[in-house]
């Protein structure tokens, strides 16, 4: 990488034109620090005073003398509790015992020293702060008292974050976290100061599948920094959740814990549903059951020294396995599985009209019959009726277990009294047979769920170095790899003998036994998912290596540094590679799998709608460079006033394209963007308004820019459109060269729909977030704290996807069908919206129909999306005083945006209209206007003795609450108008969506209904009360046991994950000689569409698994010592 000498003395230059200040005098983002002003009664500074830093957990010491000013500075502690000594010729000692430190702050001590003898001794029992008097930045500090005694669903320590405000989870509540309205994916996880992300999905490494990646009884506390915080972190337009893991003492300590959680002791789901006969031979019906969920968790951790006061030892060990047997079930079982009559009612005649039209089921087995030749109805009806049962062989109870375990080695070492390093190893393991889908009811197959596997581990060796009393270094080296794959099961008995072979009509499957997918339309998929196999999806290992330097300089901290993070991905997934039929009804499926038994008939089944095989290389392997360069300098300017001011760089370096893989035609596909422009200003302050350090006012500003995600970066180097890549082809039953079922194409043949391209803009971006924040926070007194903050974040150059090979709009004119008058258009208006047809030039001339014969879509990767979040805060928090502790948070907000983009990869358009963003302007997928955290620990008061106190004394009720907005949907539509009027002339569309432009991914514009707002609906709202029970026995002096009982959702509040947002089918109107007469958009309704419940009406509850569930009720025993 090459960095021009003015950029790097414009960014020194913009680093002291913004210089104001200090945030934390000398913590860093992975320990805390001790300072203030030493002074003498009547508050003059007292110069050369010798500060004497102990910690109490390892009885290492920094010794440091106060500058001229009194003002002294103790960094890169460890968080821990300390004991601060102060001494001065001529005045009394000064001892401060149990000073608390907590990670990224800095714990205040500036003591008045009475004149004296040095062997009087004041001795003063300290705590953390209440208020921080220095920091300018908005995040918030989980400690241990919180990770051990607040009930959180989630298994991972990182929900914990959802007691902070600003903090809310993703649309699904499936582990994702959204900081101030940000997409869940720009966010920065870090452990020990060290990169904890996955590049290639932007999530949290081990991803959401695996039960958690980290072991909580190896975390000492995290800090949730929300906004403006300091220039350490990067890579993040959003928030950062940062962790400290524990650490061996001169004692030894630990804990061990057994949880045990059950699904019989808690609520049913009422969306939760699996397929009966409710009599003998009658129709097939769901109903709601309860199924298994059983998770035990168990494991512990004990650190201590090996040589005292020089090596230590931490070790933690976990264990988590569930059993959740899943459900595979039809989508729509009473249409699916409805059987036709035996034989015809009396008056009823295949193809009959009126009175004498047979019922639909009927009608189905009488086309059945039509399209194999039958003699006879009843043939067709036992043909039917058989193909019913093979298909519901593969439905049914599906076992399903997840089994995890981590191990985690720690080793710290004193090495003299400058020089403390550490080192650290993470092994995560995670099996999961049946376990890529994980809801309770999947619309698969019995053996098409798929396996899941995890592997992950990483190390981290880090190394402090006080060079001086006001210099120090901060060296930190990280390896990791996380590797995840994902394999098909084996197949069933039906799919080998229907879909493998060797078949009844001769027909074997050449790749390996694994048959195609097949999709019906109100069943479900079976055989090989078309995402599988993933044999690498990630193989993805990382480099990391950071240097930080602290120099302290009378009032000034001044901190410079970086880091270099080499990430190398190995992606081995072909889409579709052993092919995949999609069929629109059922009897189209059973006519062609009749006619695949016959050697005579099988050329003929070619019924299906499409057919879609991906071909080329399994995969490729590439490389990233994330470099970061930071300055920064701190000023306490006067005993009231803290300034901050500093810049950060950073550059990503994007891999070169693949040489054989660049089209010529599309010169997009040769380049990948190269930003070096990143340099980003921060600024802060904190004000003690009235020198009593009981009011402070902070705020802040900072530019945050956020990573390229690899997954795509890998889509633009392999989907170029070059036949060298992984070109993907459909087909329809009659396209030239599709094959007949359940045949595959065994090797790459250029015919059916052209290839698409996906590249990159030529002005390409990183993601870059403007934050600014401003708190008023008052201590009340009675270890009681309230604030008021005002939050803003605004996002400029957000990624989205627009495809640029589609043809000019004409205009398509519907008409509305809608009886019910309950839809948001009136029944017979009329709508008209842009449209983008193909060309009317013939397919066999110009394949694709577009502007580009020779592609498909032709993604462009662009980053024009802006967003805008501002949001208001109220705080309190009571410290644990009178056997109470508790905090409470509200959150107004209103989070807009033009479309950014929430998915890993890329869809072929984003955009409701690819010619305008205007459109796309509207809510965020994340905006939740109302947001309530209430949570609280209670110990009992009294205090009995004797043997009632084994029985009445140290109980603790701690409640978790919190309620919020519903989120947001819009209006959309189904279907294509494949054939459609449009101005006075039959086109077809180039895709889907009523504008015909086509389109994949979540929240994709091309199927909102346009002119409505974009998420102008919201769901009702949420809310969750966790409660905790909990029993402590003292054993022994140093041995407590401690009862847990806890139940999640305890009220059983029935939280709303999914709605019907299919407003509008798409369709046309056609007069008696089956031509089009006009386009129709009908409303949903019952009547409309069975396969499909009303508009707006809930669909799913408590179905996340994570952050929402039914009721679930867990028992616990743990032990410390």
């Amino acid at each position: 990488m090459k960095i021009s000498g003015c950029m790097l003395r414009g960014a020194l230059i913009a680093t002291f034109c913004a210089v104001t200040g200090v945030q934390g005098y000398g913590q860093s983002a992975v320990d805390g620090a001790i300072g203030g002003t030493v002074e003498d009664a009547s508050g003059s500074a007292i110069s050369g005073a010798v500060v004497v830093v102990h910690s109490n957990k390892t009885n290492a010491e920094q010794n440091i003398k106060a500058d001229g000013s009194g003002v002294f500075r103790a960094i890169h502690l460890q968080p821990a509790t300390y004991t601060v000594t102060i001494t001065a010729p001529g005045f009394q000692t000064y001892r401060s015992s149990e000073v608390i430190v907590e990670v990224g702050s800095l714990t205040d001590i500036s003591p008045k020293l009475p004149v004296g003898k040095a062997s009087e001794t004041i001795e003063v029992t300290s705590e953390a702060p209440a208020l921080n008097t220095t920091s300018p930045d908005f995040s918030g500090v989980i400690d241990q008292k919180l990770l051990l005694d607040l009930p959180v669903n989630n298994y991972r320590w990182s929900a914990y974050a959802l007691l902070t405000p600003g903090v809310v989870a993703d649309s699904n509540g499936f582990g994702l976290l959204s900081f101030r309205g940000q997409s869940t994916l720009l966010n920065n996880v870090t452990i020990d100061g060290a990169d904890d992300n996955q590049a290639y999905f932007s999530e949290e490494r081990g991803r959401t599948r695996a039960g958690y990646s980290t072991a909580k009884a190896s975390i000492q506390e995290f800090q949730v920094n929300t906004s403006n915080y300091t220039v350490e972190y990067g890579r993040s337009a959003g928030g950062v959740v940062n962790s400290i893991t524990k650490s061996g003492g001169n004692q030894f300590h630990g804990e061990a814990y057994f949880y045990d959680r059950d699904a019989e002791w808690g609520a049913a789901n009422a969306f939760t549903t699996k397929t009966e006969q409710l009599v003998p031979n009658g129709p097939f019906t769901p109903v709601n059951f309860k199924p298994t969920d059983r998770r035990k968790q168990w494991g512990g951790a004990v650190g201590g020294p090996i040589f005292r006061d020089k090596l230590f030892f931490f070790f933690a060990a976990d264990r988590f396995q569930r059993n959740f047997p899943a459900v595979a079930a039809a989508s729509n079982p009473t249409s699916f599985f409805a059987t036709p009559d035996a034989a015809l009612p009396a008056g009823q005649v295949c193809g009959g009209k009126g009175a004498t039209a047979p019922s639909t089921i009927d009608a189905a087995a009488c086309t059945l019959q039509t399209n194999l030749k039958l003699a006879s109805y009843g043939a067709a009806a036992t043909k039917y009726v058989n193909g019913l049962s093979g298909l519901n062989t593969l439905l049914g109870n599906v076992p399903r277990t997840g089994d995890q375990t981590i191990f985690f080695p720690k080793l710290d070492w004193q090495i003299n009294g400058k020089n403390h390093a550490s080192f650290e190893v993470n092994r995560l393991r995670w099996i999961s047979p049946a376990g890529i889908q994980t809801a309770s009811t999947v619309f698969d197959g019995s053996h098409s769920f798929g396996n899941d596997y995890v592997r992950d581990t990483f190390g981290i060796a880090k190394l402090d170095t006080v060079i001086t009393n006001n210099i120090s270094n901060e060296v930190r080296y990280q390896y990791g790899r996380d590797f995840e794959f994902e394999f098909a099961q084996n197949p069933s008995t039906y799919e080998t003998s229907n879909l493998v072979g060797p078949t009844s009509g001769g027909y074997t499957n050449p790749f390996g036994g694994l048959p195609p997918s097949v999709a019906i339309t109100n069943g479900f998929t079976f055989g090989t998912q078309t995402f599988l196999q993933r044999a690498a999806l990630p193989d993805e290992r990382r480099n990391q290596v950071a240097d930080t330097v602290n120099w302290i300089r009378g009032n000034h901290s001044i901190k410079f540094g970086g880091d270099y993070i080499h990430t190398y991905d190995l992606i081995n997934n072909l889409f579709a590679q052993y092919g995949g039929y999609s069929y629109s009804t059922l009897t189209n499926y059973l006519t062609d799998l009749n006619l695949s038994q016959n050697p005579a008939t099988v050329s003929q089944a070619h019924n299906y709608s499409s057919y879609t095989q991906g071909f080329g290389i399994p995969g490729l392997n590439f490389t990233t460079g994330d470099y970061g360069f930071f300055l920064q300098d701190e000023w306490k300017l006067n005993p009231r006033l803290s300034l901050t001011g500093g810049i950060r760089y950073e550059y990503e370096q994007l891999p070169s394209p693949v040489s054989n893989l660049i089209v010529s035609s599309i010169p997009q596909t040769g380049s990948l963007p190269s930003n070096k422009s990143n340099i980003g200003p921060r600024v802060g302050f904190a004000y003690d308004v009235f020198g009593s350090g009981k009011t402070i006012l902070r705020g802040g500003y900072g530019e945050f820019f956020a990573r390229v995600i690899n997954s795509t970066i890998y889509n633009a180097l392999i989907n170029t459109g070059s036949l060298n890549g992984q070109p993907s082809f459909s087909y329809t039953s009659t396209s030239a060269g599709a094959p007949v079922f359940p045949e595959v194409i065994p090797a790459l043949v250029n015919t059916g729909t052209p290839p698409n391209s996906t590249f990159f803009d030529k002005n390409f971006k990183l993601p870059e977030i403007h934050q600014a924040d401003l708190t008023v926070e008052q201590d009340l007194g009675w270890n009681t704290v309230v604030s008021v903050t005002w939050l803003g974040s605004f996002g400029r150059r957000l990624p989205s996807f627009v495809d640029l090979n589609l043809p000019a709009p004409t205009s398509v004119t519907y008409t509305v069908v809608d009886t019910s008058g309950k839809g948001p258009l009136p029944n017979g208006s009329t709508f008209t919206s842009n449209f983008f047809a193909k060309s009317t030039v013939s397919s066999k001339i110009c394949p694709s129909q577009r502007p580009d014969c020779n592609f498909g879509s032709k993604t462009n990767v662009f980053s024009g999306v802006n967003s805008n979040y501002q949001g208001l805060v109220g705080q309190i928090s009571h410290r644990l005083t009178h056997n109470l502790q508790f905090s409470a948070n509200y959150t107004w907000s209103h989070a807009l945006d033009y479309g950014e983009n929430n998915q890993t990869g890329t869809s072929a358009n984003a955009l409701q209209d690819p010619t305008s963003l205007r459109g796309e302007y509207g809510n965020s997928n994340q905006n939740v206007p109302n947001r309530f955290v209430l949570t609280a620990v209670a110990t009992s008061p009294w205090r009995f003795t004797g043997w009632k106190s084994y029985l009445l004394n140290d109980y603790e009720v701690s409640p978790n609450f919190s309620a919020q907005s519903g989120l947001p949907y819009s209006v959309v539509t189904s279907g294509t108008l494949s054939t459609g009027l449009i101005n006075g002339a039959q086109l077809n569309a180039v895709g889907s969506g009523v504008n015909g432009s086509g389109g994949t991914g979540t929240g994709n514009g091309t199927f909102r209904l346009p002119g409505f707002e974009r998420n102008g609906l919201q769901q009702p709202s949420t809310n969750v009360l966790d409660l905790r029970l909990s029993k402590r026995f003292t054993i022994a002096e140093r041995l407590k046991l401690e009862l847990l009982g806890e139940s999640f959702n305890i009220l059983n509040r029935q939280n709303v994950t999914s709605v019907n947002t299919t407003g509008y089918f798409i369709g046309t109107a056609t007069n008696a000689a089956k031509q089009v007469t006009g386009n129709l958009l009908t409303f949903n309704t019952s009547s409309a569409n069975s396969a499909l419940p009303l508009f707006g009406s809930v669909t799913n509850s408590n179905a996340s698994g994570f952050t929402y569930t039914p009721r679930q009720v867990q028992l616990s025993i743990r032990a410390q010592f």
